[in-house]
């Protein structure tokens, strides 16, 4: 096959003994650094993908994207707002919502909770729906004042199905002659979910009629209409739609948006580490090419009085500097993609546990990978490799073939 002088004489340099063998090691040295550098930032990066995906569905999953309320805390004319919020391009659904702060009090203690009075038929909440793993959403009946709660709410508040629990409304207090008097309440326990996020102990779901009644407004009303889009992060394309006086529209970046905010900051801080890695490895093959060339200086000496121009000298220790990259490149790329694939089977051989704290010891590793992000990642560190390369290969170009072979 036949293969450009430049392209010829490089690949040979790779594979040639050096009569330095420092040089010969710090080629191998740098050829490791890229490796490591981008399996490194593939198998962090994916598992950082993972629980941003974890976090994206188990909490934005659970809760609306985006809440219309009313300055006056309720709404009547609610049904007629719905069609032109479902003709927005981005909004998946729209529900009801009859939204309050509680206490709910059971058994073992209380805690303080999100009450959430919804219409089983139009609940959007596919997680949630999805994770009630005993009972079902449509055992909440209005009048029959029945709730569903979270597994670890259940598990503090000491109940489980059938079981009454009391729950004592921030709204709808009343005045007595014994003073004011908050409006409360027994349910009946019908349903647990299990998300596996803070919503377990935050959150409990009654019908909207039920929640109405003990928050003490007219059945027929509700607090706040809850938007759900395609996809929870097209809010910050999301064009807020004209709204009735004194109505207000909130969505999920003011309420959990600095948890995200807090999670690409560590993804970015990661991914600048990781980069510096694959920088020092990038210098480490800029040492090496310098010391080849130093090594070479007869060599090419003796290919310029041949007459090989300076740029195909150039070109030669391109190609002979760059490959440690490009090589390197590649195989990490490869490692990182096999090791964060078996990341939870690798962990459980060497008898680690890194959410033993978190989860109980029950939960994996998640990894997600982004075929963008493996790209740049690859090409960017054979991109380094490529530039650490200029200075040398300058150098070998301007080579004086009488200097070189004076004492020859």
């Amino acid at each position: 096959m036949f293969y450009p002088l430049s392209v010829f004489i490089g690949l040979r340099y790779t594979k040639s003994k050096r009569n330095n063998k420092f040089v010969s090691f710090v080629s191998l040295f740098s050829t490791g650094g890229i490796t490591l550098g981008v399996l490194a930032l593939i198998t962090v990066l994916s598992v950082m993908n993972g629980f941003e995906n974890e976090l994206k569905m188990r909490i934005l999953g659970a809760v609306p994207h985006a809440i219309i309320s009313n300055e006056e805390q309720v709404m009547d004319d609610w049904q007629a707002q719905v069609p032109g919020l479902v003709n927005i391009a981005l909004v998946k659904t729209v529900e009801p919502v009859v939204r309050s702060e509680a206490i709910i009090q059971g058994n073992k203690g209380l805690q303080g909770v999100q009450l959430e009075g919804i219409i089983p038929e139009l609940y959007a909440s596919e997680v949630v729906k999805d994770k009630i793993h005993r009972g079902q959403l449509s055992s909440l009946i209005a009048g029959q004042y029945n709730v569903i709660i979270g597994q670890s709410l259940a598990r503090q508040l000491g109940a489980t199905l059938g079981d009454k629990v009391r729950i004592i409304s921030a709204r709808g207090s009343r005045f007595t002659p014994l003073g004011r008097i908050p409006s409360q309440r027994n349910f009946t326990v019908v349903g647990l979910f299990d998300v596996g996020s803070d919503v377990d102990k935050q959150l409990v779901l009654l019908h909207a009629q039920d929640a109405a009644r003990l928050i003490r407004i007219n059945p027929a009303q509700v607090t706040g209409l809850r938007l759900y889009f395609d996809d929870p992060f097209d809010v910050q394309s999301w064009e807020v739609p004209k709204l009735a006086e004194g109505q207000t529209v909130q969505d999920w970046r003011q309420t959990h948006g600095e948890l995200f905010a807090a999670v690409k900051m560590e993804k970015n801080m990661i991914w600048l580490l990781l980069c510096l890695i694959i920088s020092v490895a990038a210098f480490n093959i800029l040492s090496a090419s310098v010391m080849v060339v130093n090594d070479k200086n007869a060599e090419v000496a003796i290919l310029k009085t041949l007459g090989i121009k300076g740029t195909t000298l150039n070109l030669i220790f391109i190609i002979q500097g760059a490959w440690s990259g490009i090589a390197g490149a590649f195989i990490g790329t490869l490692l990182g993609l096999l090791v964060s694939y078996n990341i939870n089977e690798i962990l459980s051989f060497l008898g680690l546990n890194l959410l033993s704290n978190a989860s109980g010891g029950s939960r994996l590793l998640p990894v997600l990978y982004e075929p963008t992000q493996i790209v740049v990642i690859m090409f960017g560190a054979m991109l380094l490799s490529l530039i650490a390369t200029l200075y040398p290969a300058y150098r070998a170009g301007k080579v004086s073939p009488v200097e070189s072979l004076r004492y020859e």
